[in-house]
């Protein structure tokens, strides 16, 4: 076990000061862009000043207030459609056990991407946020710094330098507000992340909880690679890792949205097919759902260690590569895969929130997490859950950090319900015993032509009669003659 670190007040940092800019209120800015200018030269015509007009000012005001009505409406629906679906008795009980923590004041963050990059919440809303550099400029920035933390790695002092990330104050939250941090309040932050260190996730049970569901039906030239992948991930992620594979895992897991929006624009580009276009609209939002979820690991140290970076962002790269020309040879297959990598995170989640259920009621909701699930902006929440029924609306209470995974764990299972959804209408996937077959007879008949070819080499055979595998493949040749045969047969 790791030694514990000490706690020395003053490690911990607030944010830059370009990432703390009050959020002012949009209504502020007028329309029209100011006071009316003078007349000038410009042949283009300017539209008269809209800055004083009683009229528009009563109509945007009944706007707004119709929109507060809606949002209201929506909430009171969620509340109740949620209270006769999983009605929770021990809420009350968890509120009290969250409030008598010794961490529930504590509002800070240990991500170290998060203390370069900023987040997005911290921009202000009237303020763009800017543009950024160059790529060889921001490159070279980032080669640099990740080279430090290289070195760090390699000589174990990464820990050393671990940081306390103390983020502005969200308006009627309760936040240590000193200035400079009191002794107490630094040694609240670092025993908190001290607390995280201990969280466990127990593979042999998450792999119990997946035989024990109902399984999702793939083709093994499918299941095949997740299984692998599975296991890479428990090999590289020790038990007692369990934040640091979470954000390794959301890493990954926003690259096949990415995929699917990049070639389905490409197809519609190219006029081959725009009857999914709406896809395009379900696929952002589950990218932006998946980032949520990358956001609250990451504010959570997960990815404090040179190597989990490297890894995961190399691992997206060729993840993103691989779901590309997987789409190309089959959406449905890229759809299955996807399926089956969001019902084992529905597993994990439920193992690593009931495995330490009584901690993680201690521990406070990241910010980030506060600003997404329980702000009046539910910005495109509702979009990604295409297979849930309009009126089950949901909208989870976020107040501890065991909240906080019972809702990712929930939205899981929507990607799982919407990957499913978006192969009904192909027919290769209707009876996966097909694509096993034909993935049997393909991988025979290349075995085939590599064992002849070498037989007929090492013989002195002419290279004339080497088995031609395009021919076998084509329209007429001899795998897709049996294939069409076999498919009159009752049980194909």
């Amino acid at each position: 076990a790791r030694a514990p670190r000490a706690r020395v007040p003053g490690r911990a940092t607030a944010l830059p000061k370009h990432l703390r800019h009050p959020v002012g209120a949009v209504r502020g800015a007028k329309r029209g862009g100011g006071a009316s200018r003078a007349v000038s030269d410009d042949p283009v015509p300017r539209p008269p000043s809209l800055d004083e007009d009683p009229e528009l000012d009563a109509l945007e005001s009944a706007v707004l207030a119709a929109d507060v009505a809606a949002a209201e409406a929506r909430e009171a629906l969620a509340r109740a459609v949620e209270a006769r679906v999983s009605p929770s008795a021990s809420a009350d009980e968890a509120d009290a056990a969250l409030a008598a923590s010794p961490f529930a004041r504590v509002r800070c963050e240990y991500g170290y991407i998060q203390s370069n990059a900023g987040v997005y919440i911290d921009v202000s809303k009237t303020r763009p946020p800017g543009v950024p550099k160059n790529v060889l400029a921001i490159s070279t920035e980032n080669f640099a710094r990740e080279l430090k933390e290289l070195r760090k790695f390699l000589a174990g002092t990464e820990a050393e330098d671990d940081a306390i990330l103390v983020p502005p104050a969200l308006p009627g939250d309760a936040f240590f507000v000193s200035s400079p941090l009191s002794a107490e309040d630094v040694d609240a932050m670092s025993a908190l992340r001290d607390e995280l260190d201990t969280l466990r996730l127990t593979n042999d049970a998450v792999w119990e909880r997946e035989a024990n569901r109902p399984e999702v039906k793939a083709p093994w030239i499918i299941k095949g690679p997740y299984l692998l992948l599975c296991y890479a991930l428990d090999f590289a992620f020790p038990e007692h890792k369990p934040i640091q594979r979470f954000w390794f895992l959301e890493t990954v897991a926003r690259m096949p949205y990415f995929s699917y929006n990049t070639m389905l624009t490409l197809y519609e580009l190219l006029g081959w097919w725009r009857r999914s276009s709406e896809l395009q609209r379900v696929h952002f939002a589950e990218q932006w759902n998946e980032y949520q979820h990358l956001l609250v690991m990451e504010s959570l140290g997960g990815d404090r260690s040179w190597r989990d970076r490297f890894l995961a962002q190399h691992a997206a790269l060729f993840y993103f590569l691989l779901l590309c020309f997987a789409w190309l040879l089959s959406p449905a297959l890229a759809y299955n895969f996807s399926e089956l990598i969001e019902a084992h995170a529905v597993d994990t989640y439920a193992q690593f929130a009931e495995e330490n259920k009584s901690k993680l009621r201690l521990m406070p909701a990241p910010r980030v997490a506060k600003a997404y699930w329980t702000s009046d902006d539910l910005y495109l929440f509702d979009a990604f859950q295409s297979a849930r029924p309009k009126r089950a609306l949901r909208r989870p209470k976020v107040r501890s950090l065991h909240d906080v995974f019972c809702a990712i764990r929930d939205d899981e299972a929507e990607h799982v319900a919407t990957m499913g959804e978006c192969q009904m209408e192909n027919s290769a996937m209707a009876d996966v015993g097909k694509v096993d077959l034909v993935t049997a007879l393909t991988l025979a008949t290349i075995s085939a032509n590599f064992w002849v070819t070498n037989f007929l080499t090492k013989a002195g055979g002419e290279a004339a009669t080497e088995l031609d595998l395009g021919e076998m493949l084509g329209e007429d040749g001899a795998l897709s003659v049996a294939a069409r045969l076999l498919s009159f047969l009752p049980f194909f």
